[in-house]
């Protein structure tokens, strides 16, 4: 029997990128009157569940594939679900929609009832399931002899911050879900946009929701109070959030919402919205993975949340540290040894250190984790790893590296854009990055349609005043 993730490995080495494109998303259409919810039930019901070409790169993308592949890569039982793939081929083949929405029910539903599979490698590993029994497992970088910079200092990284995060994921988001050998057979090595850049996109939606919750309660902010947030603001997603959204619809809260029939819960959704944790909490990494925590739990699980909280400890430490590949090992180390996410942050580590050049690199961790979706924690963060490791204090080759990895590289773009952006500032950023924004960001968020970056640096930098402790 072919397994989802072959199924989903061979789409993704088929898809190519199209050069020289000079397209917009086409977002107006839904922002101008018409209910996201149901433009979101429209792209993920039905044949397009299966396989939908995405609104920004045009790759190819399998919900449903990825459902089941990551259920498998969890230790569970997936055989019933993969039995029902063909069928929903030939539904699609043959326009039987309501066929085929029954299979998809029947799909989650064998997810929902999938057991443990007995010796499989993921539960040789701990699942953190609270933030006081992941805490009790590592040690934070401390840095008492750290205060806040003064006002303009401070204005300059946290925008800086902004800036780096809303660059990557504007280079990621025109080449995102594609291999990288693709990339590199469409685009050579690239080192700026390949389309006119665009800031609207699900990457930020989050962390906007956080930020709100935050600029009222500080870090005493809880997840229900954020996850309130993405109740009234958001109005539809993806994946795990897509999931978690639904579920807090309908009186689900954390951490429920995070890990109940969810089988994208160690998805990158996660730690694609951390870095406005770390920015809450400058020179402080403790505090930015209890963020962190705080916020994963809502969508995700175990894995997943610890993604978020290693992208949240690199921005946090970016605020003190002078030099990159210092904050990649110290916050390697803020990582359980005994989770399953530390053997994958391990093996790209030492993949860098016996490669030649970052292509190699990136090779050996595409091939070593082919089995899962490219939406998936392992192969991303797998390829922040060895951009850090190789650019080290280089913004332009960091984010070079990271487009050129493939993958899900605006998730990736933007969590370690913030990083390099809060320590560089942001007179560092070139502006060729820089100008094409034009200090707007473009936003499905209600209330938050349209802002300037200068705005919501000015938002984050009166939060951080307000709230962090001086000794």
């Amino acid at each position: 029997m072919k397994h989802a993730w072959e199924y989903d490995y061979e789409m993704f080495c088929a898809a190519v990128p199209v050069k020289d494109r000079t397209d917009l998303i086409q977002w107006d259409s839904l922002l101008e009157g018409k209910m996201l919810e149901e433009a979101a039930q429209m792209l993920e019901n039905g044949k397009g569940a299966w396989k939908k070409p995405l609104p920004e790169s045009k790759a190819p993308y399998s919900k449903m594939l990825g459902a089941i592949s990551s259920m498998k890569n969890m230790g569970y039982d997936v055989e019933k679900a993969e039995r029902l793939i063909p069928d929903a081929f030939d539904a699609i083949s043959k326009g039987e929609l309501i066929r085929l929405q029954i299979i998809n029910a029947q799909v989650f539903k064998a997810l929902t009832e999938a057991e443990k599979i007995p010796g499989h490698p993921y539960w040789s590993y701990t699942v953190y399931e609270t933030f006081e029994q992941y805490e009790k497992a590592v040690e934070f970088p401390e840095y008492p002899g750290y205060r806040l910079p003064d006002r303009d200092k401070l204005f300059e990284q946290i925008h800086g911050g902004w800036l780096g995060e809303i660059i990557g994921s504007a280079l990621g988001t025109a080449v995102e879900g594609f291999k990288s050998s693709r990339i590199w057979e469409v685009f050579g090595e690239i080192t700026d946009y390949v389309k006119p850049p665009e800031t609207l996109n699900d990457d930020i939606t989050f962390e906007l929701a956080l930020l709100d919750a935050f600029c009222e309660k500080g870090f005493h902010i809880t997840s229900e109070d954020i996850a309130d947030r993405w109740v009234g603001y958001i109005p539809f997603a993806y994946t795990a959030e897509e999931v978690a959204l639904n579920h807090l619809r309908h009186g689900i809260y954390p951490p429920e919402s995070g890990y109940l029939a969810n089988p994208y819960r160690e998805m990158i959704g996660a730690a694609m919205r951390a870095a406005v944790c770390g920015a809450l909490a400058p020179g402080n990494p403790r505090e930015a993975a209890r963020l962190a925590w705080t916020d994963g739990r809502i969508s995700h699980h175990n894995n997943g949340i610890l993604a978020e909280v290693f992208n949240a400890v690199m921005v946090s430490m970016a605020y003190v540290e002078t030099d990159m590949r210092a904050v990649l090992y110290k916050a390697v180390k803020t990582v359980p040894k005994d989770s399953e996410f530390y053997s994958v942050l391990d093996f790209a580590y030492k993949a860098c250190e016996t490669s030649d050049n970052y292509r190699q690199a990136c090779e050996l961790c595409e091939a070593k984790y082919k089995e899962y979706n490219w939406v998936h924690t392992y192969p991303n963060l797998a390829a922040e790893v060895v951009a850090v490791y190789f650019a080290g204090n280089d913004f332009q080759k960091a984010m070079t590296i990271l487009m050129m990895a493939g993958q899900d590289n605006d998730c990736t773009g933007g969590p370690i854009g913030h990083a390099y952006g809060v320590m560089l500032g942001c007179n560092a950023l070139d502006r060729k990055f820089t100008d094409p924004l034009k200090d707007r960001l473009d936003t499905y968020v209600r209330t938050m349609e349209s802002q300037s970056i200068t705005s919501l640096s000015e938002k984050t930098l009166k939060a951080v005043m307000k709230y962090t402790k001086a000794d």
